[in-house]
């Protein structure tokens, strides 16, 4: 069931960190003035999206975890 999860959460967060990193690198053609590009870069709104994933995929697996009494003190026999 975890491995399962795991697999699907990964595949999300590819989803939403692929596409910012492909509109990142393709957002060369940025109007210029002299050598001063002008545009949005989306650089470090990809370099965001992925920096948050990671601690938000963490999360819901720990909450995950929890919900199913993996996190408690009591030893089941």
């Amino acid at each position: 069931m975890m491995r399962r999860a795991a697999i699907s959460l990964s595949v999300l967060c590819l989803t939403l960190a692929l596409p910012a990193v492909a509109l990142a690198a393709g957002s060369t053609s940025a109007t210029t003035v002299g050598d001063t590009p002008t545009g949005h870069d989306g650089t470090l709104t990809g370099m965001f999206i992925v920096a948050v994933s990671i601690p938000a995929f963490l999360t819901v697996m720990t909450l995950i975890d929890i919900a199913r009494g993996k996190h408690t003190n009591r030893h089941q026999h």
